[in-house]
């Protein structure tokens, strides 16, 4: 190839060309792709896969152009004049990115306001200020460690609020949004985030929230790109990272080129729901991608972006349920976030938000710390919003029951016998205006989970349903059968979708799924379930796919589906099977429907099925069918299902109800109530399993739940002969148990061959009493660990610890004292026989040096010298609150008993009881 005149010009100028020049190298790049200089593979090659900096991409491109030739060369210095006139130094072209930026942010931040969901907006007064975010509580530590015995998430909910330490190298740390807000958004960012958290308690609303303040701060160099897992199963086309970008962010088309080819250190992506992502991830086959402009697999896009191959040095935020975080190697984490839910005062200050005035959510507060099940959910963020829809649903006025003057009161009744809208209380429960008269007349009955979403579901139909708003709640209220009853098919189709969704392990839905159960014209599938549009480029339309507002709706909706079916005698499960039977007339449906009914029975049949759904649950440990279950069980109890007084058939199955003819059919039918307590006695069972067993009593409004915590409590009484021969407990069900019983200040479980990992089940309730006594239990150091947390939680209650004989050692004693730095409410201390020795001593010295709640110390027995006899009265020179310390039977001399005795004449307070 001969060189010419231009192509000679580039190789004698090529250094100060790179030095002039390379500030316009992406310039340059895209006047001469559009000119046909450049192809695609060119351009890519100049770039470098976006890891090289402006002087090197301006290298690259003169090697190209001196390998094109003469030509090439020549339009390269034609392009120069063009791009110095539109650059003038550049400022413009940074103006159009500012700008462009800009709208990016606007868009963002309208996509990421503050809401409930999608769907449903609370209807506030005008005067009602705007709704904000209520802070969320989280953790973080750098890297993690990948967990191979993985916890059920049920387990999970609310740990850290019922005690908390930190981990075995004390590198966890509670932090607040903002802590978290700020790092990300630093320069350079964090690597690798991984944000962890069980459903519905706040990642996304986290993200959300991230996203919606940064783009109120212009000031911000960071630039932020959000993709959602559900909408990445949308593309099963190999693309490129650029090409999806665009995709989402059609607004970025001019910049995305200079956005993903300079200073990578400012892009923070986000990656929301890992959990959720249907393709495989395989971080050691996935072929290496530099090239954001390369097609490729959406499941080896996200490998190579999490490794650090596409778009080296930007942030990354990726959120994840607990069961999926593994999937990505523990090594690539740089920083790992745990979200821990609403604390108790983030509760109160939600509810406080979203009811329609402080005193309605002062009321819902009260309700739901009175009831332990409630309340443990409502460590979950999506629980509070369901709760506080249910209970007061968003309308002013419906903390009291005040007669609407248009509904005229029957004089004659009295006020017992009155519908409960126009009873003349001042005040009732808050669940009460929803729930119908019946089920008010049961002495202020306790609301069970399942209560609660038949309150939020029949709040939805009555009170949000198009044209209502101006109408009095009290005559919606009256009307609420009727609307129940014209909402069936449409919340029977959305129930099929859910439950075969379910089973399916499928939570996003497309049109066909839709139309095929006739919900594709159904305005209220709009309300339960969420649209995310994708372009198909191909036939260049929208494409639709919906998901559900949230997990726990999905399972609701299927157990109301599951229950109607069963009670009307079809069978659930036929939603698995081709839709076959829904094409034929539908008198033929009926003809074959009371035919199975009359060859198998409807009472069999139901039984048949409420014990498939249990099986069913029962094979997937992940635990995503056990609220199913739970709701299942609590929609067979006729009273439960009164409050939604309309949509179900009013002709039920009196013998599944009644234990005898006499008996009033109130409670859930005899038959679920045998086979889940034989569920609770299978030995087959993870302790997991077994609590979830007991909601579902609880659910069921089991009256043996009661009798069983008694039989619990006699058990206990009785001391077995020795400590080793007790047989194995289910701990997990005495916590559930004890759960029910509030009144109990004593917990007694000494001689119950009780280890670490049976208290640790007992953790949620530890701190609840007021005496804990667990002698002759093998607890050793790590019971002391379970021990600490519950004695740093901020609710314990905790007086009187009593650990005799529990094999503590030196170890044990220090993690106890540590943690009784931090507690206030322990005065008496019982440590017996746990060969402390002098070191434990010394550990008990420090801690009184601190405390100033202790007043009665029991040491017996413990391998105590006169060294640690010395450090103890050292200590108690400055500690002037401890009243008696018992040191019978250890190892202290003649003359060092002599020396305590001198000593607690010094105090007269002081009783120091001791022997050689």
């Amino acid at each position: 190839m001969a060189v010419g005149s231009f192509s000679e010009q580039v190789r004698e100028s090529r250094v100060e060309l790179v030095e002039d020049w390379s500030k316009h190298v992406m310039s340059l790049l895209e006047l001469l792709f559009q000119a046909g200089v450049l192809t695609e593979e060119d351009v890519s090659l100049v770039r470098g896969g976006g890891c090289l900096g402006e002087r090197d991409r301006m290298r690259n491109l003169l090697d190209v152009l001196y390998g094109r030739g003469e030509d090439a060369c020549c339009a390269f210095f034609k392009v120069m004049p063009r791009v110095q006139t539109a650059s003038g130094t550049n400022i413009s072209s940074q103006q159009i990115l500012r700008e462009h930026l800009q709208r990016h942010r606007d868009v963002l931040g309208k996509e990421h306001s503050p809401k409930h969901s999608a769907s449903i907006k609370a209807k506030a007064p005008s005067s009602r200020k705007a709704r904000s975010y209520t802070d969320i509580t989280l953790s973080k530590r750098p890297g993690y460690e990948v967990n191979l015995q993985h916890q059920h998430e049920a387990a999970m909910v609310g740990e850290y609020f019922r005690g908390h330490t930190q981990d075995s190298e004390g590198q966890e740390e509670i932090c607040v949004f903002r802590e978290m807000y700020q790092n990300l958004l630093s320069i350079p960012g964090d690597g690798l985030t991984l944000l962890s958290g069980v459903a519905g308690s706040g990642k996304t609303t986290v993200v959300r929230r991230l996203v919606h303040e940064w783009s109120s701060q212009t000031d911000s160099e960071k630039i932020i790109l959000s993709l959602s897992f559900r909408e990445l199963n949308l593309v099963t086309e190999p693309e490129s990272l650029q090409g999806l970008l665009l995709m989402h962010y059609s607004h970025l088309k001019p910049v995305i080129t200079e956005i993903l080819g300079d200073k990578l250190e400012r892009i923070l992506l986000i990656l929301d729901g890992l959990d959720e992502f249907r393709f495989p991830l395989d971080f050691t086959r996935t072929p290496k991608c530099s090239d954001p402009e390369r097609v490729q697999l959406v499941g080896a896009m996200v490998v190579n972006l999490i490794k650090g191959n596409l778009l080296p040095g930007i942030s990354i935020l990726l959120t994840s349920r607990p069961h999926a975080v593994s999937k990505v190697p523990s090594e690539l984490v740089n920083v790992f976030c745990s979200v821990l839910g609403f604390s108790p005062a983030q509760q109160q200050e939600f509810f406080r938000q979203s009811c329609v005035s402080v005193q309605a959510g002062a009321e819902v507060w009260d309700y739901v710390s009175a009831h332990k099940p409630l309340h443990l959910m409502c460590h979950i963020p999506a629980f509070c919003w369901i709760v506080s829809t249910a209970l007061y649903n968003g309308s002013p006025g419906l903390t009291k029951q005040e007669p609407d003057a248009t509904v005229p009161v029957d004089s004659n009744k009295s006020p017992s016998e009155s519908e409960p809208w126009s009873a003349p209380h001042s005040s009732a429960d808050p669940s009460s205006m929803l729930m119908n008269g019946s089920a008010l007349k049961s002495s202020q009955r306790t609301l069970t989970i399942t209560d609660i979403y038949c309150c939020f579901l029949k709040s939805i139909l009555v009170f949000h349903g198009e044209g209502r708003e101006e109408d009095s709640r009290w005559h919606l209220l009256q009307d609420a059968p009727r609307i129940l009853q014209e909402s069936r098919p449409v919340l029977r189709g959305l129930g099929a979708l859910a439950f075969k969704g379910l089973l399916e392990r499928r939570f996003l839905f497309d049109c066909s799924d839709l139309s095929a159960l006739s919900l594709d014209r159904a305005d209220l599938s709009r309300v339960f379930m969420v649209e995310i549009l994708k372009e198909d480029r191909t036939s260049l339309r929208l494409e639709k796919s919906f998901y559900f507002i949230h997990t726990s709706i999905q399972e609701y909706l299927a157990a109301l589906y599951f229950v109607l079916e069963s009670l009307s005698g079809s069978d659930p499960f036929s939603g698995l099977q081709p839709y076959t039977i829904a094409l034929l007339p539908s008198a033929l449906q009926r003809v074959l429907c009371s035919t199975t009914k009359k060859l198998h029975g409807a009472k069999r049949l139901l039984k048949q099925h409420v014990r498939k759904a249990l099986l069913w649950s029962e094979q997937h440990q992940s635990g995503h069918m056990d609220l199913f279950c739970r709701f299942v069980s609590g929609l067979l109890v006729p009273q439960t299902r009164l409050t939604l007084d309309g949509l179900f058939p009013r002709r039920t199955l009196p013998s599944l109800f009644c234990a005898s003819p006499a008996s009033t059919p109130s409670g859930a039918p005899p038959f679920l109530l045998s086979l889940l307590r034989s569920q609770l006695r299978s030995c087959s069972l993870c302790p997991e399993r077994q609590v979830n067993v007991c909601h579902c009593l609880y659910e069921a409004r089991d009256p043996g739940l009661s009798q069983r915590l008694q039989s619990w409590l006699q058990v206990l009484a009785q001391k077995p002969q020795s400590e080793h021969s007790s047989l194995e407990k289910d701990w997990s069900e005495l916590a559930f148990l004890l759960q029910l019983s509030p009144d109990l200040e004593a917990l007694k479980l000494d001689c119950q061959g009780l280890h670490a990992e049976g208290l640790r089940r007992l953790l949620p309730m530890l701190p609840l009493f007021c005496t804990l006594s667990l002698g002759q239990n093998p607890l050793g150091p790590e019971g002391a660990t379970v021990l600490s947390r519950a004695l740093r939680t901020p609710t314990c209650r905790v007086e009187r610890l009593w650990v005799v004989r529990t094999g503590l050692g030196c170890e044990g004693v220090r993690i106890l004292t540590e943690a009784l730095k931090d507690n206030h409410t322990v005065v008496d201390l019982r440590m017996a026989i746990n060969d402390i020795g002098d070191t434990g001593a010394g550990y008990l010295a420090d801690l009184l040096k601190t405390n100033c709640a202790l007043k009665d110390i029991r040491l017996r027995d413990n391998q105590i010298t006169d060294k640690g006899a010395e450090l103890l009265m050292d200590a108690l020179t400055e500690n002037v609150t401890l009243q008696y310390l018992w040191l019978f039977d250890n190892k202290i001399t003649k003359d060092g008993v002599k020396r305590l005795k001198e000593f607690s004449k010094t105090r007269t307070n002081l009783d120091i009881k001791v022997c050689f």
